[in-house]
């Protein structure tokens, strides 16, 4: 192990501080808390949202001379898997990416982790090279080498307990299954890491949702990133009772039950980063499926900007949420980043001089200074009566999770009439049918067309992946379809696939707008009850509406994603 890493070097702090990334005050009292919490000042600059992870990791390889990991350099090669045994690459966070003559190339978070690198010469009998990556980057090399599969495998197969062999069961005869039996298997420690490595593996991946499928004669694990399915691991049958019931103790629900369904919810901590767990179960014919909802409980960094929205949109719904009173929906399917939007909006707004309170169900990000408001349907707290409570609270600014129902309905309404700023959201197709989803619920429509200030309809698509992404001469149909200009030379851009990108040709998701803002024309419409499609067409008309379809063309032109990937949010027809 070469000892220049350890010897004298500028420090991390004033590097960053240099770099003009974060403020020297913030590194100061980061390096206060460091005494106590034992962690590393760059893994609680990234914890606290203060930086991103890949800009600390460029920074550490200035600072110690160490190389940055390049996948065109180190693509992930499952040859070499015969140099370092899993478990040891697991346990010390390390993968071998190449060998040169009697060197090993080790990619590593922390090349300063004398002992592990020093383990794996040991081990390996090379004098290690360490090359420093981020946590997904190393996660990505880590199923390249070695194999999502393999690794899901390697901790059924570890540990003093054995998993016991279970007989294949019908959801009926489940019902049989003692309870004592089911928290024993639960408990045991095997099961307990399964667990544990299919959250962890989660959160490191950015997933978003985790499904655990019984099939006729396995149990498939899924993982949903970038709003995409993508298969992580498969085991035999017998392990899914296991399986659920350790998911079930963790989320309170109970476990002798499995012919309802259920839902619960528990946090975890990974990585320095407080992670909330949303459970459903249902029964199917081949036994209970499992949905696993993570939402990242820190503190909110996100702007309109980081979000995808034009400089338009962008300009058009800030003169609307400055606005004293009145009200404001985002639209959309569920998860398509409605709460998320609205969440950048409140932050912009978020001073000491403004009072804001939410009423979620459930709190998805924490912060500063808002006061967020939890429901509790178990204990009678609705969206309508925390909406009521709220309301006795003073607030300037009022979110509510999601318009439900007609209650909830008249009471949002009833706060922005009465001098209160209201965000919230509902379930439609377009920004339009936001006026009519509120008087299908029963308000007067001269009341919608006093309050509503705009609603804006939003959906999610992939960005191409920025390291294999390549331009393509555009087709003649693919234009047509956009109502793009056929320029001479005109080109697009295509997916094509690489080791950072998991081979999809994608990497991340951006926001696609529709923002449509209330003119006194559209008012009169509203108020003389004109239909969605009327409203939509004379908002296009007007310029006050911009649709999904023409945001999604300019990101097409842009090269931000493709035409394939866009068509998914607006149909291909």
């Amino acid at each position: 192990m070469d000892s220049a890493l350890l010897g004298k070097r500028p420090r991390l702090g004033d590097m960053l501080v240099e770099a003009g990334l974060v403020e020297r005050a913030r590194i100061e009292d980061l390096i206060a808390q460091q005494g106590p919490s034992g962690s590393k000042l760059g893994r609680l600059l990234v914890s606290r949202g203060l930086v991103r992870e890949d800009q600390v990791i460029d920074v550490l390889s200035r600072q110690l001379k160490v190389g940055r990991y390049d996948p065109a350099k180190y693509p992930a090669d499952p040859a070499l898997a015969e140099l370092l045994p899993v478990e040891l690459a697991q346990r010390h966070e390390v993968v071998p990416l190449g060998r040169g003559t009697g060197v090993l190339f080790l990619g590593t978070m922390d090349p300063t982790d004398i002992d592990a690198l020093d383990t794996v010469e040991q081990t390996t009998r090379c004098a290690v090279t360490p090359v420093i990556c981020t946590s997904r980057e190393l996660n990505r090399l880590m199923n390249g080498v070695y194999g999502s599969l393999s690794a899901f495998g390697d901790l059924v197969e570890s540990g003093d307990a054995p998993i016991p062999e279970l007989s294949t069961q019908s959801a009926d005869q489940e019902q049989d299954v003692e309870i004592g039996s089911l928290v024993g298997l639960a408990e045991q420690a095997p099961v307990v890491r399964m667990v544990n490595w299919i959250l962890a593996q989660a959160v490191r991946e950015g997933a978003s949702d985790i499904h655990i499928s019984p099939g006729e004669e396995n149990v498939t694990v899924r993982y949903r990133i970038d709003g995409r399915l993508r298969e992580v691991a498969s085991q035999r049958r017998s392990l899914h009772l296991s399986l659920v019931s350790r998911i079930k103790i963790l989320s309170r629900m109970d476990i002798a039950v499995s012919r309802i369904p259920q839902d619960g919810r528990f946090t975890i901590r990974i990585e320095n980063r407080e992670i909330n767990v949303r459970v459903s179960t249902i029964p199917t014919t081949r036994g209970e499926n499992v949905v696993m909802r993570l939402l990242d409980m820190g503190a909110f960094r996100h702007t309109l900007d980081d979000l995808g929205m034009s400089a338009r949109d962008r300009e058009r719904l800030g003169s609307v949420i400055r606005n004293p009173h009145g009200m404001l929906l985002s639209t959309g399917p569920t998860g398509s980043g409605k709460s998320t939007t609205l969440y950048a909006m409140l932050s912009e707004l978020n001073q000491p001089d403004v009072n804001i309170i939410t009423v979620e169900d459930p709190v998805e990000f924490r912060v500063p200074r808002i006061c967020q408001v939890q429901l509790n349907t178990k204990a009678g707290m609705t969206f309508a009566s925390g909406l009521r409570s709220i309301l006795r609270q003073d607030p300037d600014i009022i979110m509510v999770g999601e318009i439900r129902d007609s209650e909830t309905a008249r009471i949002a309404i009833q706060a922005a009439l009465t001098g209160h700023m209201v965000f919230s959201t509902a379930h439609t197709n377009d920004a339009a049918g936001a006026v009519t989803r509120l008087i299908d619920m029963g308000i007067e429509p001269f009341l919608v067309s006093s309050v509503l200030l705009g609603s804006f309809a939003q959906r999610l698509v992939r960005r191409v992946c920025p390291h294999c992404g390549r331009r393509v001469p555009a087709s003649r149909t693919a234009l047509d379809f956009w109502g793009l200009p056929h320029d001479e030379g005109i080109e697009l851009v295509e997916a094509v696939g690489c080791a950072r990108c998991l081979n999809t040709g994608y990497q991340g998701r951006t926001g696609v707008f529709e923002v449509m803002l209330i003119d006194d024309a559209i008012k009169t419409m509203i108020a003389s009850r004109a239909t969605t499609l009327d409203i939509n067409r004379a908002a296009i008309e007007s310029g006050s509406l911009r649709t999904l379809r023409q945001d999604a063309a300019d990101k097409i032109r842009r090269g931000i994603t493709t035409s394939e990937e866009a068509m998914s949010i607006v149909g291909g027809a």
